[in-house]
């Protein structure tokens, strides 16, 4: 019976919590295991409207559409990468340009050392003028002869048409015209240079240039000065220079008269060519 009641005294109901026992002989309820979760979510929180604000609602008026996505552009193209590239297409041309002109500087060097052109020699064999006059106009017909040579014993000397001027201070008395010659290396050869020339400066001369002429005429003898003019190439095999203008300038021509009524006169050079200068 003891036994029973024992068992009767210390049975629990069904709905009480678990009671732990420990040596002083309370008894402690357990808390409730933790792997048990709620069957129900919990309930949602509310927080009061604040006095004294409009009620805000979450949503759109009626009516109200919804606006449409912005359209999608792609990036803007990179000026960046364009500008470099075009730089270094500058760049590349320049180069190249430099190159190619440096090469031709190189090439006309080399040119120069292996043929080392020299200038063509021009020299007055003869300079003589027939029916000269000063009144009532300027006339007179010219016979010039000119020696030239070629120095080169490589190249070849092409001269084109010879433009010829007689001068007589500042001013220019005639005019004419020659034509061109080639010759070949080491060659020599003499241009004549003769005909009626065209007086038509010399009748437009300065008063103060063609009274000086007049009164040096009367002392028998007129210093003229020579310019031949023409294009000058020099050519070996299939190479060639570039064509430059070569003038030719013979100054301190003596015209002697054999008195001050002779029309005709002719080169005081003893027999001895007069050397011109020359100007490229």
């Amino acid at each position: 019976m003891g036994s029973s009641n024992h068992e009767k005294g210390s049975s629990y109901p069904e709905s009480s919590p678990q009671s732990t026992y420990y040596s002083s002989g309370k008894s402690v309820d357990a808390p409730p295991p933790t792997n048990m979760y709620p069957t129900h979510p919990p309930p949602p929180m509310y927080y009061p409207h604040p006095q004294g604000y409009p009620q805000y609602h979450n949503a759109y008026p009626p009516g109200y559409h919804y606006p449409q996505p912005a359209p999608y552009y792609g990036p803007p193209p990179s000026y960046e990468s364009s500008s470099s590239s075009c730089a270094r297409c500058c760049r590349s041309l320049l180069s190249c340009f430099i190159m190619i002109v440096a090469l031709l500087f190189l090439m006309t060097i080399l040119l120069a050392l292996m043929l080392r052109p020299q200038l063509p020699v021009y020299k007055v064999s003869s300079f003589a003028v027939k029916n000269f006059t000063t009144s009532p106009t300027l006339a007179g017909q010219w016979d010039i002869k000119m020696a030239m040579g070629n120095p080169n014993d490589k190249l070849i000397t092409f001269f084109s048409d010879f433009k010829v001027d007689i001068g007589y201070k500042d001013g220019v008395v005639a005019i004419s015209r020659a034509s061109g010659v080639a010759l070949n290396t080491k060659e020599h050869a003499d241009v004549d240079m003769r005909g009626l020339f065209d007086h038509g400066n010399g009748n437009s001369l300065d008063k103060k240039i063609k009274d000086d002429l007049v009164k040096e005429r009367g002392t028998d003898s007129i210093t003229f000065t020579l310019r031949v003019s023409s294009m000058v190439v020099f050519k070996s095999g299939s190479v060639s220079t570039r064509s430059e203008e070569i003038m030719a300038v013979c100054d301190g021509l003596k015209i002697k008269f054999q008195n001050n009524d002779a029309t005709d006169g002719e080169l005081d050079n003893k027999g001895n060519p007069i050397q011109c200068l020359l100007y490229v």
